[in-house]
């Protein structure tokens, strides 16, 4: 009999525990690739079914300090920047809004660990990073 093995955890606490102890200075790069490929997707998707003509896409780079996350239109013939959604600090996780291209703006606004946990809650347009 012979077992079949996958490499894709389905609980959301083991991936967590496997970044903690074998690469916690790459858990926050990690949760936040995994938090763009699920909302990149929805994004591509809802377009597809409301008969947009395009979509909205993130993209990340690594900084020193920060993740900064990127968004842009997906056009047919072109893709269109939008400036940054987003910076993620490597460290904590925490999420912030940005104050310009370089920095972001004061106050925690989400820990990366959250979004993951509930995608639904990142919208296109940042909504989410604003203090109510």
């Amino acid at each position: 009999m012979t077992q079949s093995h996958t490499a894709i955890y389905s609980n959301s606490s083991h991936i967590s525990n496997i970044m903690t102890f074998c690469a916690p200075h790459l858990k926050a790069e990690y949760l936040t690739e995994c938090l763009l490929e699920v909302v990149n997707n929805r994004w591509k998707v809802d377009s597809i079914e409301s008969g947009r003509g395009y979509y909205h896409k993130l993209t990340y780079k690594v900084g020193k300090k920060y993740i900064k996350v990127m968004d842009s239109n997906v056009y047919p013939d072109q893709i269109q920047s939008n400036g940054v959604f987003m910076f993620v600090d490597k460290e904590t996780g925490a999420c912030y809004k940005p104050a310009s291209y370089k920095a972001p703006a004061k106050g925690i606004r989400f820990y990366i660990e959250s979004l993951v946990e509930t995608p639904e809650v990142v919208d296109p347009y940042g909504s989410f990073l604003y203090i109510r």
